[in-house]
């Protein structure tokens, strides 16, 4: 009795890590598996201590639930849960809920622009990783990197697994990929009495008819933001009034409508970085916000390639684990609910602990005091909009370090705290 009491008041550090996900799990998603050789809590939690724990193989991970974890999974039973259509649906709609029931008690990473209150934002991108062992070959007898679509909320920073685009020694674009899985994730995920979610994307998603048709589609529109190519050349067709004094507006120098063949009226907006003299060109189908944010919104683009800087150099999540599209997006999904659950627990250690990263926080601080001085020096500024936007976004390597020793030595919250405030407030 006295075991079970420490457990609820004081959890092992990975159970508290696994608590958003284990209670949706258990309250809003029907069909859980909760017994057999491996029910889904249990595919969960391995598939997050294999991406958190750095396991280089399956066999890697058996070996280390074992031996650290005592706990036995035959190899074929773990392997099967990857290619199993109903663990990978469970998985994506576990990041559905977690994001839906979690997201509101995260800091509004747009919150210094009121007019992006009520706006969902997302980018997009693919991120590409080594083949898995045994994989296909192409034609020239090539493996072929293992692509997989994306999606990050710039509002909250969290990630969802769009789908896989590529892999098996096939080569796909990432485009029609986009088009059959956006049209049904708006189906799933967008409430049409809300305006119409913005997608920030790069150029390999410039397809004019196709936004022209989300756009003007009543039950699942949707608009973008992007860059455009050296060899569009659209007709001007209007030059909307926009406010030349007002802040967010600096460094924009144009704010045309244009139109292509068989496409609706877009924007067309011209910005020069105030910092480096580059200038840019953005093409979009929102309408109705300032030019200057359209530009901003472009170029928080880079959070996405930060989570996958974190994937990789970080969690050195570098290959597949199975090969197929159904492995694929399985593990996908795991690794977009391991990168929320991090965050969350990061976000409940400062509002329940006020434990932030203040390292993270002076050493912008201190890049930005220079940033500053190099323009000045130029003749330049550095954008107001920086001043703006949260000091800390990316999750750091010393903070997931610290998560997972401390779940490796079977460490419970409240010490696990202690160690948490040290780490993020100091480099080691």
């Amino acid at each position: 009795m006295a075991s079970a009491s420490l457990s609820t008041r004081d959890p092992l550090l990975v159970e508290q890590l696994l608590a958003p996900a284990s209670h949706i799990l258990e309250n809003f998603i029907r069909g859980v598996r909760k017994e057999g050789a491996l029910p889904d809590a249990d595919l969960v939690r391995y598939g997050v201590l294999r991406t958190l724990g750095q396991s280089r193989s399956g066999r890697d991970l058996l070996q280390h639930l074992s031996e650290v974890h005592e706990v036995e999974v035959a190899r074929s039973t773990f392997f099967d849960s990857l290619h199993s259509p109903r663990r990978r649906d469970t998985l994506s709609e576990l990041n559905t809920q977690l994001v839906a029931h979690n997201q509101a008690d995260l800091p509004d990473l747009l919150a210094g622009y009121p007019q992006l209150k009520n706006r969902r934002i997302f980018a997009v991108d693919g991120q590409h990783i080594g083949h898995g062992v045994h994989a296909a070959v192409d034609e020239e007898q090539r493996y072929v990197s293992v692509n997989t679509l994306y999606l990050t909320c710039l509002h909250s920073g969290l990630l969802f697994n769009l789908g896989a685009v590529q892999g098996d020694g096939e080569y796909h674009h990432e485009m029609p990929v986009f088009r059959v899985r956006i049209t049904d994730w708006l189906l799933k995920h967008w409430n049409q009495r809300s305006q119409p979610p913005i997608f920030v994307v790069d150029t390999g998603f410039v397809d004019n008819t196709f936004w022209t048709r989300l756009r003007l589609a009543a039950a699942r529109g949707a608009l973008f933001i992007t860059r455009t190519k050296e060899n569009m050349t659209p007709e001007v067709c209007g030059n909307p009034a926009w406010d030349r004094d007002a802040r967010i507006n600096q460094g924009v120098t144009a704010d045309e409508l244009v139109r292509f063949d068989n496409s609706c009226v877009m924007r067309r907006v011209q910005y020069v970085d105030p910092e480096s003299g580059t200038t840019y060109e953005f093409l979009t189908t929102v309408l109705d916000l300032p030019p200057g944010l359209i530009a901003l919104l472009f170029l928080l683009r880079w959070r996405i390639e930060k989570i996958f800087d974190t994937s990789k150099n970080k969690l050195e999540e570098t290959k597949a684990w199975a090969n197929g599209a159904l492995a694929q997006d399985t593990q996908a999904h795991i690794l977009a609910l391991t990168h929320n659950l991090l965050v969350l627990v990061r976000e409940k250690l400062a509002r329940e602990h006020g434990i932030q990263e203040l390292k993270v926080v002076q050493k912008r601080e201190t890049a930005m005091e220079r940033r500053r001085e190099v323009a000045a020096d130029c003749g330049r500024v550095v954008a107001h909009f920086q001043d703006k936007l949260p000091p800390i976004v990316q999750l750091t390597v010393q903070f997931i370090r610290t998560l997972r020793n401390g779940i490796l030595g079977k460490m419970r919250w409240l010490a696990a705290v202690g160690h948490l405030r040290r780490s993020m407030e100091s480099y080691l």
